[in-house]
């Protein structure tokens, strides 16, 4: 980054962008065009996919995510279904927020005239994304852009509600923070958060009391609508029951595993802690009005992420953003510092430039394809703990509803379908696939025993090993095996 003694006197909207972009597109430009970057992405994409020829998700796909984050991926897909077209969105999500972020920045410490620590927690933010696997397409890189923008409006909308005026701002807040929530459960507390304090400043403003509580209370319409608009799809189309199972049985009855989550949630924390430090100075250098803010902020995005507490590295994103914003008064200061080291560090914990990488990747999907369609046989194809996409490349049907591949083989996703985990993996093998795609080892512990045992005692009395192929995803490389040419 320029030094801050030959920064412009101030830093445009459109000039804060277009450099994003160019961070953005310098630190993201190798995994362009990778088709297995990770697997939760590369199951949204088939998702998406798999929709425009008529599946329902949580029907003829399953899955507990919400619609929205399907139903972005249909319209990315709709574009393209090259993986290529979802990670240049993600990129754009991902550059729009780090500029929603320069711009939360500049309007909480309006006397940082250049914007200069708007744009480095921008860019910090960019740097942070790879090392919380926001490399590509989850969740988090596209929801967080919907829970920054509605930040932003409540903040532009404060003067006006300290008057008693409803601006609309906040009603657009709400709206853009239930779509936040169609994309990922959990933005739901940043986005009761923003209502809360929307209304709080309301209440105390001299706007009649019945007027504010119904203005509260259209907000939080507002912020449901979207949710409710999916729910009454399902439900008028005879699928409340799947959606219900999906949105709220499935996860109620997903057992957590404490010692892995203890040890991601130490590991989640070690890598936020360049940010806290540098929020912690920040927020000493914030004004006492705008610092509750942020804090509050950060409080709710907290609680989203232990109210799903398998602490996943890609969960933190959703602290980041707040964190970002609250380092920006330090980052004015020592900014020339501060973005040489996280930029070090994040090039540490998150190789950037690695095109080898994605020209393996490619190589091994292809192997993977080509070795599958020639033992395949009449078919059908089954994949056990394989790539999810396998389905689609090698031109063989979705069999089963519970193609994530930790559906059949992980155990803590026992029975939280709608099907029996055991009694679909019989079903399946029952159809006398014509070949088996399956990790070796499975990929996440603990695994499901039982159906592991029927599907090795399958392949090994039905099916010839054809080949084991070391594919790799960004975060390490699996040996999938290929069982082929299976007797009926």
């Amino acid at each position: 980054m320029p030094s801050p003694s030959i920064w412009p006197d101030r830093i445009s909207p459109l000039a804060r962008f277009a450099i994003l972009l160019l961070v953005a597109l310098m630190l993201r430009c190798d995994t362009f065009g990778d088709p297995n970057l990770h697997g939760d992405e590369v199951f949204y994409h088939t998702v998406g996919i798999a929709m425009h020829h008529g599946a329902l998700p949580y029907v003829d796909l399953w899955d507990r995510k919400p619609f929205g984050l399907f139903a972005l991926y249909y319209l990315i897909t709709a574009i393209s279904t090259a993986p290529l077209a979802y990670q240049l969105v993600a990129t754009l999500f991902a550059v729009a927020t780090a500029a929603t972020i320069g711009a939360i920045a500049a309007r909480l410490r309006p006397d940082d005239e250049r914007n200069l620590g708007g744009l480095l927690a921008g860019a910090c933010y960019l740097l942070w994304l790879a090392p919380l696997q926001g490399f590509g397409g989850q969740s988090p890189v596209f929801y967080n852009l919907f829970v920054a923008l509605a930040a932003l409006l409540v903040l532009r909308a404060l003067p006006a509600l300290r008057e008693g005026r409803a601006s609309g701002e906040v009603a657009a807040a709400m709206l853009l923070a239930g779509l936040g929530i169609t994309i990922k459960t959990t933005a739901l507390f940043e986005g009761a958060f923003l209502g809360l304090f929307s209304a709080w400043v309301l209440w105390r403003s001299p706007v009649e009391r019945g007027q504010a509580i119904r203005t509260a209370l259209l907000w939080a319409m507002l912020g449901a609508a979207p949710t409710l608009l999916i729910a009454t799809g399902y439900a008028t189309s005879g699928h409340w029951p799947e959606f219900w199972h999906a949105m709220v049985t499935s996860n109620l009855a997903k057992p957590p595993h404490a010692l892995t989550s203890l040890i991601r949630f130490g590991i989640m924390a070690a890598m936020l802690l360049p940010f806290l430090a540098i929020a912690g100075f920040g927020l000493r250098l914030t004004a006492p009005e705008p610092r509750r803010f942020v804090l509050l902020w950060l409080a709710a995005a907290f609680v989203g992420l232990c109210a799903v507490p398998n602490f996943y590295l890609h969960y933190g994103m959703p602290l980041l953003v707040p964190l970002c914003v609250a380092a920006a008064p330090y980052l004015t200061l020592r900014g020339r510092l501060w973005i040489v080291v996280i930029a070090v560090l994040s090039f540490i914990l998150a190789q950037p430039f690695d095109f080898a990488h994605t020209r393996q990747s490619r190589a091994a999907i292809a192997d993977l394809v080509a070795t599958t369609r020639a033992h395949v046989g009449r078919g059908p194809l089954l994949s056990y703990d394989g790539p999810p996409q396998i389905y689609r490349l090698t031109g063989q049907p979705l069999i089963t509803p519970l193609v994530f591949p930790t559906h059949l083989s992980h155990l803590i996703e026992k029975d939280t379908s709608p099907r029996s985990t055991l009694g679909e993996t019989r079903r399946l093998l029952a159809l006398r696939p014509g070949a088996v795609v399956m990790a070796e080892p499975i990929r996440n512990a603990p695994i499901n025993a039982e159906t592991h045992r029927l599907v090795l005692a399958y392949v090994g009395q039905h099916c010839r090993l054809i080949k084991a192929i070391r594919v790799p995803e960004r975060l390490g490389t699996d040996t999938i095996i290929v069982w082929g040419d299976c007797t009926r």
